[in-house]
């Protein structure tokens, strides 16, 4: 998945709070799944077709079961079987449609689902979220932007004013971070949480909206901010998995391995989700505990191959991993090639540029590192495989540069590669002080 998960539409987070109880949140999507069948088989009409789907949607959503968006897609497509395109009841199918796209990575496809929403002409502008996500995993951020300009267009008294608020700010949030404005990006996460708790919102969403601006907070390297966040996210709804993938990182950065461990075995063995694994396999190799690693590797492989959907969802993490582990360096360039095919992001540029490094391709690696840092991102990762490259190709300067950004950004960006960074740039600064030395005394 993308640096930042897909948020849900706030018509399907309305749709969910109306069935809200008492009782384990996890259970209130399955109790809107079993009603909504029971609607459909009833009275098989748009609207309980439609809210089948995104009820699925939502389940997907929360366990991350790739299954789940493919029945939400046979509800919604059920729906729009019973209406037309151009009928405005067709508008929240095609927006939820546009919603399983996103998270099958179908950018082109949801895109086009999105505009097919608007043009139903219902007047909602929350399809602009959905497009401009869609646009946003394909590099087109000025598009993005405009797109997500369109939710602030609904006048103060609208009622879904707050909704389309919090859509708005947590999606300029992500682009706020692409440009390398930290503080703006977490200042607009803190708006999004204040409205997800102001108008309760499902205990999932919430959670989810913590658990991003703990990624925010230890993107700027803040790692007690981030572990709060994180805790906040477990707090509204514990076990999630999230939380604990995102607290097991801190835990790590700071040394605390028996803790991030622990931590990402619960949110494994919740859901086991390839960045989490190939998280932990990172840890046990920096540990030099290779059998545990060993493990890792081979339930990576597991998950993303297990299926068509899995191979497309998750050729971004199997090419890094591959890079990072030097496996497979060939079968991890070909797969972040197809990735950047589909998704022109900057981190698909990133993971193609190391995946080109590692194969030796040093100059076209250059060429694409500096295509994904063209916005001014911070990312302390993607500053320290820039530093890597140029390193490799003789380049002291830009190799000291990046470097000392990406520790400047977070000390502590990653188990193995921290090190690393402080290792090179200590090396091209000892280097360049005998160079220096060297040419005094002549």
């Amino acid at each position: 998945m993308s640096i930042r998960s897909i948020n849900l539409t706030t018509l399907s987070v309305l749709l969910l709070a109306a069935f809200a109880v008492a009782g384990p949140v996890d259970s209130v999507t399955d109790r809107a799944i079993a009603q909504y069948q029971a609607r459909a088989s009833h009275s098989p009409n748009v609207a309980n077709y439609d809210g089948l789907g995104a009820a699925y949607l939502q389940k997907g959503r929360e366990t991350s079961d790739l299954s789940y968006f493919d029945i939400a897609e046979k509800s919604l497509t059920k729906a729009l079987e019973l209406t037309s395109s151009w009928d405005v009841a067709a508008a929240s199918p095609l927006t939820h449609m546009a919603a399983v796209c996103m998270a099958e990575h179908r950018f082109a496809d949801a895109a086009s689902y999105a505009k097919q929403a608007i043009a139903a002409g219902a007047g909602d502008p929350q399809p602009f979220a959905l497009l401009g996500d869609a646009y946003t995993d394909m590099g087109d951020y000025e598009s993005a932007q405009a797109a997500y300009s369109r939710l602030q267009a609904a006048g103060p008294s609208s009622e879904q004013l707050p909704a389309l608020n919090y859509m708005y700010d947590t999606r300029v949030s992500y682009l706020k971070l692409l440009h390398g404005d930290d503080a703006s990006a977490i200042g607009l996460m803190h708006q999004a949480v204040q409205l997800a708790l102001e108008h309760h919102m499902p205990a999932e969403n919430i959670a989810w909206t913590y658990y991003q601006l703990g990624e925010d907070f230890f993107h700027s390297g803040d790692l007690e901010n981030a572990a709060t966040s994180y805790l906040e996210a477990l707090v509204h709804y514990p076990g999630y998995y999230r939380g604990l993938g995102g607290l097991a990182k801190v835990r790590i950065a700071q040394n605390r391995y028996d803790e991030g461990i622990d931590l990402y075995k619960q949110a494994i063995a919740t859901i086991p989700l390839i960045e989490y694994v190939a998280a932990l396999a990172d840890v046990y190799q920096k540990l030099g505990r290779r059998e545990e690693f060993d493990k890792q590797y081979k339930l990576i492989e597991f998950i993303g191959y297990l299926g068509a959907l899995n191979q497309r969802t998750y050729n971004r993490e199997l090419a890094g991993f591959y890079a990072d582990h030097n496996i497979k360096l060939p079968q991890a360039l070909d797969l972040a090639k197809h990735e950047l095919d589909n998704r022109h992001d900057v981190y698909s540029k990133d993971v193609y540029a190391w995946c080109l490094y590692k194969n030796g391709k040093l100059q076209d690696a250059a060429h694409i590192i500096d295509a994904a840092l063209a916005l001014g991102t911070k990312d302390a990762l993607m500053l320290f495989h820039a530093g890597m490259i140029y390193h490799d190709l003789g380049d002291a300067n830009r190799a000291q540069d990046y470097l000392s950004r990406s520790l400047a950004v977070n000390p502590q960006f990653h188990p193995l590669y921290s090190k690393q960074a402080a290792q090179t740039l200590g090396e091209i600064r000892a280097q360049r002080a005998t160079i220096a030395k060297s040419r005094n005394h002549d």
